[in-house]
């Protein structure tokens, strides 16, 4: 007997360094930031890799409102990216003006990321309450959020231009009220 476990110790002595990195691979090896795991969780399209390289742009801080996908698809040289936002969990109190700046400094990082992109959209979501055994996927699906914001910004729009559209509404369709239920007064302070 005492020649089985010595026979099955070393079976597992094996087994044990055959998973374990050789010491020269294991110091190469880096763990991914929060930044770089949120970015490519997030990340959709065929143009993947535009799609991450946005979100490790943006995610470098808490953004007030939680970006839940970005999406970067294209053909050829040219790519569109969408920007979707939670219109309900905001990580704080959002007033207009912050929104607004979110979404300027959203757009500005995702067209600095790569000259191939032409278009910029956003939209902010909430969600739909939906029945329970309603038919949520497939071609008989009921929808499970609603745009309450959209905005398309194509390359060449000046920050400014951007900044005078938000504050007064040229081309972006919003939902008056959700911002009068979701977002504050005043702005917050920090």
């Amino acid at each position: 007997m005492p020649r089985r476990i010595n026979a099955s110790f070393a079976a597992l002595a094996v087994a044990l360094a055959l998973v374990q990195p050789a010491p020269a691979f294991a110091a190469k090896r880096v763990r991914p930031s929060i930044v770089q795991i949120d970015a490519a969780a997030r990340a959709r399209g065929n143009r993947r890799a535009i799609a991450v390289a946005i979100g490790e742009r943006l995610f470098t801080h808490v953004l007030p409102v939680q970006l839940l996908e970005i999406r970067a698809s294209g053909l050829g040289k040219l790519a569109y990216v969408g920007l979707r936002f939670s219109g309900e969990k905001f990580h704080g109190p959002v007033s207009k003006a912050t929104l607004d700046g979110e979404l300027l400094s959203a757009v500005e990082n995702a067209f600095a990321v790569s000259p191939e992109i032409r278009e910029v959209d956003c939209w902010i979501v909430v969600p739909i309450p939906v029945a329970p055994g309603t038919i949520v996927s497939g071609d008989k699906a009921m929808p499970t959020e609603r745009d309450v914001l959209t905005l398309s910004v194509r390359r060449g729009e000046s920050a400014a231009h951007l900044a005078r559209r938000l504050n007064g509404g040229e081309g972006i369709v919003v939902d008056p009220h959700w911002v009068a239920r979701a977002l504050v007064r005043s702005t917050p302070h920090a």
